[in-house]
């Protein structure tokens, strides 16, 4: 692991397979379930409800006291992010940071925004929704993470996710229901921003801490995490239906070829069937189509 203080930035060996990157372009999320040591997650719940005292190990230019305490309290407790012991065991955590370093490069970015979401449980199901300033398209710009510092089974409303909706615009009834990212104190959650997720229903009683911040892109999309010589990216399973053209255009623009990305539509390449008795048509073409990220999106952004 090498951390760059000064730079605010990381970097360390990837540790996802070719299967896996495909599964996050394709699923939109992973999950990492118990990866934060019990005593840290601890402190955690203590810091975000007052009962320990800041020890800032670093402060940005100009923050005083006085700012450390206003930030602290707000709903946005950026502050855990000085803390020496959140930096080594939440922020570098071994696990999460392979994965980071997978899907986002060299010198990945460490989060400066902290958002908290505390929930006195029991509660009603969170509306659908994509998050604030979302944005469709290939590119894999920032991954963000949700961290729960407490036990967090399905009766205490974990965050439930939409699996495949960060591809376009959805919309789900309240009725719907997704998969929840329950799990043990610790439990960290990788999803795409543009994901449909909301806070789930509860039926526990007590305090619900939930920690959501961002990892960023520093370099060039290029494949250097563990090659996978039994994935054949002309086989390869990219989704069904209008899903399989926008996952494969992730995963080649996270390749570092996105710009060579072509299809040739219907049923040919990047979709197939397991019925099929040969290889999709299209695999390879330099000719052809983009999928349209841009179709009717309310996202507000422009080519």
């Amino acid at each position: 692991m090498n951390f760059d203080r000064d730079a605010w930035t990381f970097d360390c060996e990837p540790t996802l397979k070719d299967s896996q990157v495909l599964e996050f372009c394709r699923e939109g999320y992973l999950l990492l379930r118990g990866v934060v040591p019990d005593e840290i997650n601890q402190k955690t719940c203590a810091y975000l409800e007052g009962r320990l005292e800041a020890q800032p190990c670093w402060r940005p230019a100009g923050w005083t006291d006085e700012e450390i305490t206003r930030v602290r309290a707000s709903h946005e407790p950026s502050t855990l992010f000085l803390e020496d012991w959140f930096i080594e065991h939440v922020l570098l955590n071994a696990q999460l940071t392979g994965v980071m370093r997978s899907l986002l490069g060299a010198r990945v970015g460490l989060p400066v925004l902290a958002s908290h979401h505390a929930t006195e449980c029991p509660q009603g199901p969170q509306g659908w929704h994509h998050d604030a300033d979302h944005v469709f398209g290939p590119e894999l710009e920032f991954v963000e993470v949700f961290y729960f510092p407490q036990d967090t089974p399905d009766e205490l409303g974990p965050t439930e996710i939409a699996p495949g909706t960060h591809i376009g615009h959805h919309s789900h009834d309240i009725d719907e229901t997704g998969v929840l990212a329950s799990g043990p104190a610790g439990t960290l959650g990788i999803h795409h921003q543009s994901i449909l997720h909301r806070r789930a229903a509860s039926t526990a009683t007590g305090m619900r801490h939930m920690l959501k911040y961002n990892y960023w892109r520093t370099t060039p999309p290029v494949k250097d995490w563990i090659d996978e010589p039994g994935l054949d990216p002309a086989t390869a399973f990219y989704g069904g239906h209008n899903t399989a053209r926008f996952t494969a255009h992730m995963f080649w623009w996270l390749c570092g070829k996105g710009d060579d990305f072509r299809i040739i539509g219907g049923q040919g390449w990047p979709w197939r069937s397991d019925q099929q008795v040969g290889p999709s048509y299209g695999y390879g073409r330099t000719r052809g189509y983009l999928p349209d990220w841009r179709r009717n999106n309310p996202d507000g952004y422009a080519r």
